[in-house]
């Protein structure tokens, strides 16, 4: 597994059984006992790997579309012998709460603190770079590019913490989200390395860890944690 705990260590730590626990990794929510675990078995998992269990629960109701009806079909599905491909964006979901074979959310996989990144942080408050070519103006065009074959997880709100909340999930790579603000863009980015930013069509090169920033048309400021 990833984060160097195994099967063992994290039923211990969950009281999950490990085929359970493999289940919701495989999305084989079939292979639970009854639908109604499927909450509280992600919620324990999800908090056992400090990541925002409501924030999990969110993703796979808006995938999944409920419990229930979900799990019925893939059992008719199995009974029929049937093996369709996995959506790939539902497999990096659940591959970003431990899952074995890859990375991702979630890593998401920032917001469970997760500063495992290669590249070395930038202290906080300093200016990490400006995009070549662009000059202070009224109004700016963000947008985001997921790449490599990583998933990241991505919070956009508009102008600072307290602003609007515009978009929060996984970007996958090859997805795009584009949005405009007025002066600046508050983003919590869980992998900058698996996330292209570009302002105004110019990029913007955003290194270190997990962490949060204000981008403006003079570039990106990593913010102070907490």
């Amino acid at each position: 597994m990833r984060q160097g705990i195994d099967y063992p260590t994290a039923e211990a730590g969950t009281r999950i059984r490990t085929r359970y626990l493999k289940a919701m990794e495989d999305e084989q929510f079939d292979l639970l006992p009854d639908p109604s675990y499927v909450r509280g078995f992600l919620r324990a998992y999800s908090t056992y790997l400090a990541i925002d269990p409501q924030l999990v629960i969110d993703e796979y109701d808006s995938r999944m579309g409920g419990i229930g009806q979900p799990i019925e079909d893939a059992r008719r599905r199995r009974r029929m012998a049937v093996d369709r491909p996995r959506r790939r964006e539902a497999q990096l979901l659940w591959l970003a709460i431990g899952g074995v074979t890859g990375i991702a959310l979630l890593a998401w996989l920032g917001i469970g603190g997760d500063s495992s990144s290669t590249s070395t942080e930038a202290d906080p408050g300093v200016p990490i770079t400006t995009p070549a070519g662009t000059t202070p103006a009224e109004g700016i065009d963000v947008s985001f590019i997921g790449r490599g074959n990583r998933g990241s997880y991505l919070e956009v709100r508009n102008g600072s913490e307290s602003g609007e909340t515009l978009y929060s999930g996984v970007l996958v790579p090859g997805a795009t989200r584009a949005f405009s603000f007025r002066d600046s863009a508050w983003v919590r980015i869980g992998k900058p390395d698996a996330v292209s930013v570009r302002v105004g069509g110019e990029p913007l090169a955003i290194s270190g860890g997990t962490g949060t920033f204000l981008i403006t048309q003079a570039g990106a400021q990593r913010l102070p944690a907490g």
